[in-house]
């Protein structure tokens, strides 16, 4: 999630409970925010070790039924169900045409596939600020006041693939792909370390004086823009401030965009020569498909009238569509040498060889992709990122995870909903019955 933190601290591995604020002290938001995500995690976890990976409530709220299907379209049916113990709800009879979390192109490439196939249910959350639904504003505190608070939501998205023919039971196919869309396993290895720079504020007063890290407190994003491995090209993007330096869009005209402002101070400002990419619904609810490659283009800043609030980029941005909420999101990287999407190549490196592959971010921050085992590379997926803190007093980053890790999101969640073979439907979801009715 894209927002303005401190710093993500919930670690289901730790066990905690709780969070208990002190008398006296400092709030902070990771602690709120760790509360939050710990309610969450027992709450999802027990949902799903009641009702299995996925279920509904047997009877007429269990939704998502799968009908009617023609040459481009089916029905998805009212209701509620439960993915991973995380609850998804479709309040109206809609389509899969029309479905209300997903922005489908289907009469091209999300048209669905000719002969037999899974249409199955994609859940997971995304990131939400008073950009994207201005009623989070608040009116009383003036137009230009600061956001005081973000929200996460639950997306759902019916979605088809086709099921190949052969001797493989169709039961084993549908589980087999289900298994392998939700695994997390070769999406990429991240170390991340922080060296002393030839550029090290050797200041007593301000940084350790063998500090590694020289910056400011900040929360790093490292995030894939184009997927697949690194061979083929995958490639990164990475922010201080967690990718949430944000500016909405009003009008563009050609490769001029008009801004709402152009940051609150100057650490989030936009300056020649830095990075943006232009995101809207659209973009946010299919990202991690990557079509078109990459899914939002970077662009190059290339002019700046903070009078006009303009910004003129180096190509014009995506058509801009106010309905959809757009936005420019700065990136604070830069690419090496000519980049073909204005990126920075995913390069990997043998874990044995501890001085090969690091790749500098700045200030003493450097990250390695690992590589895979021999013939199982690692395979990037658009959206999926990395986050962690620097903190100036440290002089360092808190990375603890010597090893490296996978990606810290985006979590994807699947489930079965119907197999569809010209005109007929056979159901694949699973209902339980409620405890306190069951048998009356």
């Amino acid at each position: 999630m894209h927002g303005d933190f401190s710093n993500i601290t919930f670690s289901p591995e730790r066990g905690y409970s709780a969070v208990f604020d002190l008398q006296g002290r400092i709030g902070l938001d990771a602690d709120r925010n760790e509360q939050t995500a710990i309610l969450l995690h027992q709450l999802r976890g027990a949902l799903a070790d009641l009702m299995g990976p996925h279920a509904g409530p047997a009877g007429p709220g269990l939704g998502f039924a799968i009908g009617d299907p023609a040459v481009a379209d089916f029905t998805i049916g009212a209701g509620r169900y439960y993915v991973n113990g995380i609850g998804v709800e479709n309040p109206a009879e809609t389509t899969y045409a029309r479905q209300p979390h997903a922005v489908l192109d289907a009469g091209g490439a999300d048209r669905l596939p000719k002969g037999r196939y899974l249409a199955y249910l994609k859940v997971w959350e995304r990131h939400v600020t008073e950009v994207e639904d201005p009623a989070l504003h608040e009116p009383a505190l003036g137009p230009h006041h600061p956001d005081t608070s973000s929200r996460a939501q639950v997306v759902w998205q019916v979605r088809a693939v086709p099921v190949p023919a052969g001797d493989v039971p169709v039961e084993t196919w549908v589980a087999d792909w289900i298994a392998e869309a939700a695994s997390a396993e070769h999406r990429g290895v991240l170390q991340v370390r922080a060296t002393r720079p030839h550029e090290a504020d050797d200041d007593p007063c301000t940084a350790p004086s063998d500090a590694g890290y020289t910056g400011e407190n900040q929360l790093y994003r490292v995030e894939i823009r184009s997927g697949g491995t690194a061979r083929e090209g995958a490639s990164f993007a990475w922010s201080r401030d967690n990718g949430s330096v944000i500016y909405p869009v009003q009008a563009s005209d050609g490769p001029v965009v008009q801004v709402s402002g152009l940051g609150r101070d100057r650490h989030t400002t936009l300056e020649v020569g830095q990075w943006v990419e232009a995101v809207d619904d659209a973009v946010s609810l299919r990202r991690e498909l990557g079509r078109p490659r990459p899914a939002a283009p970077l662009r190059q800043v290339v002019d700046v009238d903070v009078d006009l609030s303009t910004v003129t980029l180096d190509a014009p941005p995506p058509a801009i569509d106010r309905r959809r909420h757009p936005y420019l999101r700065r990136w604070d990287h830069t690419p090496p040498g000519k980049s073909p999407d204005g990126a920075v190549p995913v390069t990997e490196a043998q874990a044995a060889r501890k001085d090969a592959g690091w790749i500098p971010l700045e200030r003493g921050v450097e990250v390695r992709f690992l590589a895979g085992e021999r013939g199982n590379p690692h395979r990037y997926r658009t959206g999926d990122y990395w986050v962690f803190p620097a903190r100036r007093t440290l002089g360092d980053v808190i990375w603890p995870h010597p090893q490296g890790r996978g990606p810290h999101g985006v979590a994807y969640h699947y489930a079965p909903l119907a197999v569809v073979e010209g005109d007929g439907v056979t159901g694949w979801r699973t209902s339980f019955a409620l405890p306190l009715t069951h048998g009356l």
